[in-house]
């Protein structure tokens, strides 16, 4: 049986030029055991790459959607980044130009390696059984709130979350927060520490002072965890720390940690 696995991607504002040479690049890796190639028109995707220093194009990813069909969810990807800079450190997956095939393919299969290792875990219900083949689909055990005002790092928790079972509502400021805490209740809420307006610490108060809310678990989201951070955490109420981008692993074990099947 061949383990040789296939990944289609999606380009937004990559000049011509650039596009010749990852074409070129995808070439060589129809030779190895993750391969890339561009989607046709309506193809699913896996992989988005956007180039970081135009701004259009970043205005069209921050506004863009997969198309469903047939009411289905939208295939998960994930987002690339392409950049001469340094790019932000709230976004985990990036590509440094000009273009050179090893440096994107190694890239590439970081990603893709993100992506297989998640599929894995699509039918699993957290701490418990795969639900039976061609049965129903289940309504979400769980509800998330994600707060935090990078886009990138929403999707990318929002995408761990559903492979996990658990639906998600995000919110890029803490005023958005609040108004989606007074409509529902979550089972699990992660926040960034740095926010526009109200930050992370002061949403945590305000939760754990809250009869209702105060055993809801915290998670604070941030790029660098000193122990001056922890401490503030701590008396803030949170219920433990993720440095941005967190491994699957640490996140899957935080949820875990947290949320527990009936």
């Amino acid at each position: 049986m061949s383990d040789k696995q296939s990944f289609k991607v999606a380009l937004i504002g990559i000049p011509e030029s650039e596009r010749n040479v990852l074409r070129n690049i995808f070439k060589l890796s129809l030779y190895r055991p993750r391969a890339y190639s561009f989607a046709a028109a309506g193809e699913p995707i896996q992989i988005l790459m956007v180039d970081a220093e135009n701004p259009e194009a970043m205005a069209e990813w921050r506004s863009f959607k997969l198309p469903s069909a047939d009411g289905a969810s939208p295939t998960p990807f994930l987002t690339v980044m392409i950049t001469k800079d340094p790019p932000p450190r709230d976004q985990p997956y990036s590509i440094r130009r000009p273009f050179v095939a090893t440096r994107v393919l190694t890239a590439l299969d970081q990603v893709a390696s993100q992506l297989a290792a998640a599929s894995t875990d699509q039918q699993r219900i957290i701490g418990g059984e795969s639900p039976a083949a061609g049965g129903p689909v289940e309504t979400p055990l769980f509800t998330a709130l994600v707060v935090d005002d990078s886009i990138t790092v929403r999707k990318q928790v929002e995408l761990e979350l559903k492979l996990l079972g658990i639906r998600t509502d995000t919110a890029e400021s803490g005023e958005e927060a609040f108004e989606l805490l007074a409509q529902k209740e979550y089972d699990i809420i992660f926040l960034d520490v740095v926010l526009p307006g109200v930050d992370g610490y002061q949403i945590c108060k305000t939760i754990k002072k809250d009869k209702a809310r105060k055993k809801t678990p915290v998670i604070m989201l941030t790029s660098k965890s000193s122990p001056f951070d922890r401490v503030r955490g701590a008396l803030a109420g949170c219920d433990t720390y993720l440095t941005k981008p967190a491994k699957q692993n640490s996140f899957q074990k935080a949820v875990k940690k947290y949320l527990k099947a009936p």
